[in-house]
């Protein structure tokens, strides 16, 4: 199969879900129809994080960008770029489709408690790239504060 018949998904995963879950739906995808990932995974800046440092988040972003990617290859799925991206994620998606193609944004934030609503991050980055969006919610696998540097990588 040529490469521009492959479906390229941009993966946007929060530093704070379980990379397992991300991956599970990264196979999902895959086995319905042929795909390359462009993995990012923004600095994102959750609660009062933002009146801080605004680069607090980056080792967090790269531990996790790092075990998406290992265990994406694990799977036997092929990876064609993987990055931490921009705090915003708005900004990580928009920086990613500037450099890299995609088809499909699949999103894998953070459980809500609330519905979605015109406002929320899946139909903001619906309306700025144009692109289908799915949007899956991903259990935490971290309960607060930021990643330490002594921490092993999630598995």
């Amino acid at each position: 199969m040529a490469v521009e018949e492959l479906t390229r998904i941009l993966v946007v995963a929060d530093w704070t879900i379980d990379a397992r879950d991300v991956v599970a739906e990264c196979r999902r995808r895959a086995e319905r129809d042929a795909a390359v990932f462009i993995l990012i995974v923004p600095a994102w800046l959750h609660g009062l994080d933002w009146a801080g440092d605004p680069r607090a988040a980056v080792p967090c972003a790269q531990r996790q960008l790092l075990t998406l990617a290992r265990l994406c290859l694990d799977a036997g799925l092929c990876v064609e770029v993987a990055r931490v991206g921009d705090p915003s994620p708005i900004s990580a998606i928009g920086d990613a489709l500037a450099a890299y193609a995609a088809t499909d944004v699949l999103l894998c934030t953070r459980e809500r408690h609330m519905p979605s609503h015109p406002l929320d991050l899946a139909h903001r980055v619906h309306r700025v790239t144009g692109l289908p969006i799915h949007r899956v919610a991903v259990k935490a696998g971290r309960t607060g504060g930021h990643c330490l540097p002594e921490e092993p990588l999630a598995a």
